[in-house]
């Protein structure tokens, strides 16, 4: 027995090894499960959706050689028990022994190229069993789906990626989907509502907070739109969601179950896609989002950087058109030229030389410099400014006899206020924007011409988030 010890453990290591390499794909339900296929009823159907035609066959040499094996495996092991008991009791000589033992393991080796071949056999079946369990997909039916109505393709295509556009969930800020679209239309909200323009005067200040807030509007409109989208879907948003919760199901059914639906799910997933179709032909603004998301970022830019420091350069530049001290030299000196002027400098004299106070160059235009760097209006707007417009005017004035001089005074310090908020406001509004290709999202038009001024970018964002208001 000592003699024999080394090659009989060798010989049962070699048996046990087949049996672990084979057992495991005899009881393998994923190569089972073609056993009851009927490939003479599918096998047409098999092919149309991408699977090899050799399937039959491989699951006939699959099924063969594992009886094969697992019978000449079961007679071998026989035979080793046999001899091992012989040696054992020493029923048997040394030589007959060797000669049984070389038997046995001559025919074991004979199993190995038969196990290659099976694992050759199983490797088709097993590629098709994952590409079965994919085509109960929203991917793996559109295929089939279009060959239902060929004609109608380019609208299953429209339909899916309107569903996977507004349900698709998204970690970034990317405009791939409407979670993506609320995301960047958060930030940039956000991003609008921290900019500060602590360095310009009141006036300047408000017509730039006026404009912010369109866009804080139109960020805060399509945040809406998107929440109540999600949270009131379109009934066939809600019926493909259905469909693929079924489709979830099915994918977990046997081989045989699945092809049999195959034919049925595609011509449901294709009347979904097509009514999904009409849906975003119904909501074609969806297609703006995009859009709008750029001219929000267009309109953080030039608020938060160029804008600001353009206003600041000719607020403090001399000669400058925006400057206030300019300005009011330059209207004091009207004030005081001409005909006119010379009557009001002998009229104001007088009114000095009975004890009033004293109007002059100098002195209309400090109290034009203070208008304009203290009033936060410049008039022409709803009762309220005008109304805070005086309060401040009158303030300034409280020292001046009326109605002389105080309503002259009134009269030139609201024209020039008005003249420097036109100013203020048409360069504001006339402030060059590059469109930076943004325009390559809106529907519709082929080559979008760039926005050229705030002001032409400021309507777009009215007009395009008014589309977005929820009723």
């Amino acid at each position: 027995m000592e003699y024999f010890k080394v090659e009989l453990e060798q010989l049962e290591q070699l048996l046990q090894q087949i049996r672990v390499a084979v057992e495991p794909l005899a009881g393998d339900e994923r190569l089972r499960q073609w056993w009851k296929v009927n490939f003479d009823k599918h096998g047409d159907l098999l092919v149309e959706y991408g699977l090899k035609s050799n399937l039959k066959k491989s699951r006939d040499l699959v099924r063969a050689t594992i009886e094969t094996i697992l019978q000449e495996l079961a007679k071998l092991e026989n035979e080793y028990g046999d001899l091992a008991i012989d040696i054992r009791r020493g029923a048997i000589q040394v030589a007959a022994a060797q000669v049984r033992l070389q038997t046995i393991k001559n025919q074991a080796d004979l199993l190995a190229p038969e196990l290659l071949r099976l694992q050759e056999h199983c490797r088709p079946l097993l590629e098709a069993d994952t590409l079965v369990r994919r085509l109960p997909t929203l991917a793996g039916l559109l295929p089939g789906a279009k060959r239902g109505t060929p004609k109608n393709a380019p609208s299953l295509e429209q339909g899916l990626r309107f569903f996977l556009f507004a349900t698709k969930e998204a970690t970034d800020q990317q405009a791939t989907s409407l979670a993506g679209i609320f995301a960047r239309a958060a930030e940039l909200e956000r991003q609008l509502r921290a900019i500060e323009f602590t360095e310009l005067p009141p006036m300047a200040v408000t017509l730039l907070e006026g404009l912010r807030q369109v866009g804080v509007r139109a960020a805060d409109r399509l945040k809406n739109y998107i929440e109540d989208f999600q949270h009131h879907p379109p009934s066939e948003i809600r019926a493909l969601q259905d469909f693929r919760q079924q489709l979830a199901q099915s994918r977990r059914r046997e081989i045989g179950a699945i092809i049999d639906q195959l034919p049925q799910l595609s011509v449901r997933y294709g009347n979904l896609l097509l009514d999904l179709s009409l849906r975003a032909r119904a909501l074609r603004h969806n297609e703006l989002m995009p859009a709008l998301l750029d001219k929000l970022q267009l309109l953080h830019k030039s608020l938060g950087q160029a804008l600001p420091a353009e206003l600041q350069r000719q607020i403090t530049t001399g000669g400058s058109p925006l400057n206030p001290e300019w300005l009011a030299a330059e209207q004091a000196t009207v004030f005081f030229t001409g005909l006119r002027g010379v009557m009001l400098t002998f009229k104001l004299l007088f009114q000095t030389l009975t004890g009033n106070k004293s109007v002059n160059a100098n002195e209309l235009q400090r109290l034009t410099v203070g208008a304009l760097t203290t009033l936060p209006y410049h008039g022409g707007g709803n009762e309220l400014e005008r109304t805070k417009i005086m309060l401040v005017l009158n303030e300034m004035l409280e020292e001046y006899d009326r109605p002389f001089p105080y309503e002259l005074l009134l009269t030139h310090l609201q024209k020039v206020v008005k003249i420097h908020g036109g100013r203020l406001e048409r360069a504001i509004l006339g402030h060059s924007i590059r469109d930076q290709g943004s325009g390559s999202h809106e529907p519709d038009q082929k080559a979008a011409r760039p926005d050229t001024t705030l002001a032409r970018l400021i309507d777009k964002l009215e007009t395009w988030s008014e589309r977005f208001e929820v009723v």
